[in-house]
């Protein structure tokens, strides 16, 4: 893995490092996926903690540190195929399936996207602990959306990455042309627009 890529960046932006946030979590399922997906057969070019985390693969109800999967998705980012924005683009298929599966499913069921934002807060902490999403409000121009988290956790990559799932929930929900936008990418906070027609 080269030395100067956006992981170090990010790792070197977080007090503590790959060690910061400890009480940050994500739920196994997200790395899990995400391995199958981006990763391959070879895990050697991953730093130490994420080498770690790709050989002995998290059980999908399984909380791994949300650092670690933050900086699992810039790794891979930049080793993988096409360019970051492809890869991006690729998160999208990854969190409908996620959410489509049988585990998943129940969690996620709902007719329409106005039921996907009413509990929208919940189901965010169902993947992630440590960090939190509020609805801010509903205007005419979408849903206000805003995600808190410690001091630089997430950035403006894994903001994106976040757009795409949120995306990917308003398919499930059936949304008519679904559109999102990340409005703020601060250093504890993301702000989002939803719409959908």
């Amino acid at each position: 893995m080269p030395g100067s890529g956006r992981l170090d960046v990010y790792v070197a932006s977080l007090a503590g490092g790959l060690d910061a946030y400890s009480e940050c979590m994500a739920k196994g399922i997200l790395v899990r996926t995400l391995l199958w997906d981006e990763l391959g057969p070879s895990s050697s070019e991953l730093p130490g903690p994420l080498r770690c985390l790709a050989e002995e693969v998290p059980m999908p109800s399984e909380w791994v540190p949300e650092v670690h999967h933050l900086a699992l998705l810039h790794a891979l980012a930049e080793k993988g195929r096409g360019t970051e924005a492809a890869f991006v683009s690729r998160i999208r298929d990854r969190y409908r399936r996620i959410y489509g599966s049988p585990t998943y499913r129940t969690l996620m069921a709902g007719h329409n996207p106005a039921s996907l934002i009413r509990a929208a807060e919940a189901r965010w902490a169902n993947f992630h602990r440590g960090s939190r999403l509020e609805i801010e409000g509903i205007a005419d121009d979408g849903v206000r959306v805003a995600l808190h988290y410690p001091r630089m956790l997430f950035d403006d990559f894994h903001l994106a990455v976040v757009r795409e799932a949120f995306l990917a929930s308003l398919d499930l929900f059936h949304a008519r042309s679904p559109r999102a936008e990340v409005l703020e990418a601060g250093p504890e906070l993301g702000r989002f627009r939803l719409a959908w027609d």
